[in-house]
């Protein structure tokens, strides 16, 4: 068989490059702790698919002991996993601790994404709300937390707010400068944690006064991270409820934000500007609203059913809304070159159903829920202060129209549009809030260093419209995805709605691929022998089939076999080796006929079954057929070698004791050194036993494995008779024996 080399792993590599929000096919997550006392459980993670059947794993990378979660999803439909069996191996708790708590999901196409909690409490939901997974978007380096400084956490619940971070590579150094005390770290006194990827780390507030929330505290790592805010059990009224969300990092915030209030008249909405550069202003409408630096947090009360917040310098918004006095939060996407076309999303249950859309003038009469006109153009309403150049909807949508469980999707055959859906009930039992749109941005990501052989898809971003590729500043492509395998540096440009172009660039290289030899050429060795594979050369680790990861295998029988070796870059490359195996010759010496005649003969015949290469007798002859005389334990030995060099063995052991002759009936044991022992030609040693008796049937002798020893020591000179029994018990002889000195 021809040897096999092939590369292992050769995968599709996905950058992750324009895949917007909630809209990807990688997410990572750290799930927060949420209060038992209030509600933890049940935890959902809730996916929908678009135009392709996708397959999605689940995974908690630094958990080894964790098995992953594996589904699949049809085109167009929604899947929910009940998470509230793990959430000891989930939620990212305790703080202060390093934890191998982080969540990873990987879909085969794109999918949206989000993490619900549906704490209950007596049979009824009481503390809740919905983290929308960003994809890409939800990764970076460097952020800024958008926290609510207004509502407190309940103490009665044990309600807590908190900042947690999950690494996506091994040894990220992140940084965290506090704007308000935390368990274990100080304000303005930066600290350093690192972790490795799929690890976790919580930073819990020192007080749940709103007023002492981190809001503004910064957080700068080298390697891509992604953070979740998680505001639990805070207070409105009699009523208290989990807000929070995962959020972007400072480079994908934005200046313009609508903001559209949620349907309660208890309490007035409030969102949260956080600024990310020095001297931000912030309008409202067309005033100024404040001037904030870097890290600083502006509260902006509603008191419209929308507002339009612009700035000229990039911020973030997060907005707290609610059903009357039960609260749910949500970070805001920013207008410029964001949006969504088509949004895949699932009601889970019958409690009342909000949602709230955001889009352009000249879009709103484009609509379809399901393929079906749902809502008219006059539905919508301008927000004020765009001079209605932006226009937002907010109604109920009744159980027919979107029945609980099953997917539902959204699409606008003219332009982008931002969707926010708001489920719950007004008193009682929790209420939840997220923004399921794309967040905008256009990022191929980091330049890479990839290993050879591997292909790698660049993707122009789902829901933009226009994409003109080069590659080293040439034409290449006008698709949205491209699958490259060459060195370079790629460009794309995309348009996306009206106004709005992007561009981005990576540039692609390749470590030096594995060309030194891995396996010998295919081989063979004899079936009753070892042998040992071994490589020809020397990498940083082996992985053998057997999942052993020395340098050698020991091949236990013939098949192929194969070894992953690694080279100082990580990367990886197969071989494999095809081990045969040689039949064994088969050998036997012929034992003789009439083997009474064999034993007194002096010279013997012996010869081997069949013909061999080589032959090699104890005797020291090399043919295949011998004249010998007996040896002393009468044992013939052959050792033969096959046509195809595999050598075998065979011995021959012949038992003559049976055959011996009468023994004698007389000794004279008087020192003449003539017939002065009991002895018995051709007596084989450990053959026989012997026992004496005098003539009143005394036993005055026995020796086991009798050898002519007997010489009536001690005996008076006289008649004896013995017993003389083959030790297989294939002859006995017995006679009378005279001693005369």
């Amino acid at each position: 068989m021809k040897k096999i080399i092939f590369i292992l792993f050769l995968y599709l590599f996905h950058l992750s490059s324009g895949l917007k929000a909630q809209t990807d096919k990688e997410f990572w997550f750290a799930a927060p702790q949420v209060s038992y006392k209030h509600g933890n459980k049940p935890v959902y993670l809730r996916f929908a698919s678009f135009e392709n059947p996708t397959k999605i794993e689940i995974s908690i990378p630094a958990n080894n002991a964790f098995k992953p979660i594996v589904l699949s999803l049809n085109a167009f439909s929604s899947k929910s996993i009940d998470l509230s069996a793990y959430l000891g191996l989930l939620e990212c708790t305790p703080d202060q601790s390093i934890l191998n708590k982080g969540l990873h999901i990987l879909s085969t196409e794109i999918i949206t994404a989000y993490y619900e909690i549906m704490g209950s409490n007596n049979g009824n939901v009481v503390n809740s709300d919905i983290f929308t997974l960003k994809g890409n978007y939800g990764l970076g380096t460097h952020f800024i937390t958008p926290f609510q400084t207004y509502w407190d956490n309940e103490s009665t619940v044990d309600g807590w707010s908190s900042i947690d971070i999950v690494s996506t590579e091994d040894s990220t150094k992140i940084s965290v400068t506090l704007t308000k005390d935390a368990f274990g770290h100080e304000a303005n006194t930066p600290f350093t944690i690192t972790l490795n990827k799929g690890q976790c780390y919580s930073i819990k507030a020192a007080s749940r006064l709103g007023s002492m929330h981190m809001a503004g505290s910064e957080i700068i790592s080298d390697r891509p991270i992604a953070v979740t805010l998680k505001d639990d059990s805070i207070e409105e009224g009699v009523s208290y409820d989990l807000a929070g969300d995962q959020i972007v990092s400072v480079d994908k915030t934005g200046k313009e934000y609508v903001i559209v209030k949620g349907s309660g008249d208890y309490s007035t909405d409030r969102a949260y500007i956080t600024a990310t550069e020095d001297n931000t202003n912030i309008y409202g409408s067309d005033s100024l609203l404040a001037t904030l630096n870097k890290r600083e947090t502006l509260e902006f009360q509603l008191t419209d059913s929308a507002a339009y917040i612009k700035s000229d310098k990039p911020v973030y918004v997060f907005h707290i809304t609610a059903f009357e006095q039960e609260l749910a939060g949500a970070l805001l996407p920013s207008l410029k070159c964001s949006g969504s076309k088509r949004i895949v999303f699932t009601r889970t249950n019958d409690e009342r159903f909000v949602l709230n859309l955001v889009t352009r003038k000249g879009n709103e009469d484009s609509f379809k829920l399901n393929g079906k006109n749902w809502i008219k153009g006059s539905d919508f309403k301008p927000v004020t202060g765009t001079d209605s150049t932006w226009l937002y909807y907010s109604g109920d949508v009744d159980i027919n129209t979107v029945p609980p469980d099953l997917p539902a999707y959204i699409e606008n055959l003219k332009g982008d549009f931002h969707l926010a859906t708001l489920n719950g009930t007004e008193t009682g039992t929790g209420f939840r809030y997220g923004y399921f749109s794309d967040y905008g941005f256009l990022e191929l990501g980091a330049d890479k260093i990839m290993c050879p052989g591997t292909l790698i898809s660049l993707d122009g971003g789902y829901g933009n419209s226009q994409f003109n590729w080069t590659f080293n500043n040439n034409p290449l492509s006008d698709k949205q995805r491209i699958v490259i395998a060459d060195s370079g540096t790629y460009k794309v440009e995309v348009t996306k709605g009206l106004d709005c172009k992007m561009k981005d660039s990576i540039d692609i290289k390749f470590f030096p691929e594995i060309t030194s030899l891995i396996l010998p050429e295919d081989t063979s060795y004899c079936l009753n022998s070892k042998i040992t594979v071994s490589t020809l050369n020397t990498f940083s680790s082996y992985t053998w089939q057997d999942n052993s990861t020395g340098d050698t295998l020991s091949v236990p029988s013939p098949g192929i076999y194969w070894v992953e070796v690694t080279n100082e870059f990580g990367c990886k490359k197969i071989d494999s080796i095809n081990v045969s195996g040689l039949t064994i010759p088969e050998v036997k010496i012929f034992p003789p006929i009439d083997e009474l005649n064999f034993c007194k003969q002096d010279s013997i015949t012996l010869s081997a079954s069949n013909a061999f290469a080589n032959y090699f007798w104890n005797t020291g002859d090399t043919l295949s057929t011998i004249i010998t005389t007996h040896n002393e334990e009468d044992k013939y030995w052959l050792h033969v070698t096959g046509y195809n060099g595999c050598r075998n063995a065979d011995t021959l052991i012949l038992d003559c004791s049976p055959y011996i002759q009468n023994p004698p009936n007389l000794i004279t044991p008087n020192g003449d050194d003539k017939n002065e022992y009991f002895k018995i030609g051709d007596l084989k040693k450990g053959k026989w036993d012997l026992e004496i008796y005098n003539r009143w049937g005394s036993r005055v002798y026995y020796k086991k494995g009798y050898f002519n020893e007997f010489n009536g020591d001690n005996l008076e000179d006289g008649i004896y008779y013995y017993f003389l029994r083959q030790v297989e018990n294939k002859r006995m002889l017995k006679g009378w024996l005279e001693i005369i000195r």
